[in-house]
């Protein structure tokens, strides 16, 4: 069973419904896709005490304003969009509420959960919505967001709120040195193309969204530009003919032709979706 719990009045610059993603569909061309940042959109569900695949709502950068249609507990964590309620903490809205996110401050990526996760149809074993293959719904203005009653929430008695510890509210503004693996073409890159990789800052660009994140900086040379194509994974740090880095993203492509230097670890790739355009990210070698 299902209620209706939000209205989109606005949505911005975009927003959409995501899992944890879609498993085991690679090698048939289909992304994983699922949450940007898996760190802030898990504690958004359990702050809710929902199941922790729940489907959340991934707000992108600004101008996102939602009609609550009924009084529902909702948990908003990641970026700082300038959100007109608190954040990293469980939250009691009214029917008739206005959530809007009108300025980003820190970050990209902010997410809404609700109590019992929201409803969205299930496809190749994810409610992940990947427009760019036509799978799973796209949002927009009037669209109206329903929510599982299956599971509620309720605060323990004598307990005024429920807020995620002080250390796991991250400051997007200082990313830590994000730990890389070697990619499998490390070799094909000379010693000093390896060695000027973690000697420098790397700037995310403009030209950056949920299928890949450019990097501008120094440029690699690899011993050759091009491969036979094979598989990328999520994280991969691809050298395209004008040497500038591509990180695959969630959305990316599931193969290509690019040399590879290096494959971000599973952990930080949060991390790195939330710098905005302009920000320097340092890499380290896992040793």
């Amino acid at each position: 069973m299902t209620v209706a719990s939000l209205r989109l009045d606005s949505p911005g610059f975009g927003v959409s419904l995501q899992d944890r993603g879609r498993f085991g569909w690679r090698r048939f061309g289909v992304p994983c896709s699922g949450w940007m940042d898996d760190h802030a959109a898990r504690w958004a569900n359990r702050l809710l005490d929902n199941p922790l695949n729940a489907v959340v709502l991934e707000i992108q950068f600004q101008g996102v304003e939602l009609t609550v249609l009924e009084n529902t507990w909702m948990a908003i964590t990641g970026g700082d969009l300038g959100c007109n309620v608190g954040m990293w903490r469980v939250v009691h809205l009214k029917e008739g509420q206005i959530l809007s996110f009108r300025q980003s401050r820190v970050g990209l990526w902010a997410y809404l959960a609700v109590e019992g996760g929201f409803e969205a149809e299930s496809l190749l074993g994810s409610r992940s919505a990947y427009p760019r293959g036509h799978i799973g719904r796209v949002l927009g203005a009037t669209d109206v967001l329903a929510r599982n009653v299956q599971r509620s929430f309720q605060l323990p008695p004598g307990v005024a709120s429920r807020t995620a510890p002080w250390p796991e509210h991250r400051n997007y503004n200082k990313p830590p040195h994000l730990r890389v693996w070697p990619g499998p073409q490390w070799e094909m890159f000379p010693e000093g193309d390896r060695e000027l990789f973690f000697k420098s800052d790397w700037t995310v660009t403009s030209q950056s969204d949920r299928v890949g994140y450019r990097l501008a900086g120094p440029r690699l040379q690899p011993k050759q530009t091009g491969i036979t194509s094979e598989p990328v994974r999520v994280g991969s740090i691809q050298a395209p003919e004008n040497g500038q880095p591509i990180v695959t993203m969630r959305d990316g492509p599931t193969v290509g032709g690019y040399p590879k230097i290096a494959l971000i670890d599973a952990q930080d790739i949060s991390w790195l979706a939330q710098c905005r355009p302009g920000q320097s990210v340092p890499f380290d070698l896992v040793q």
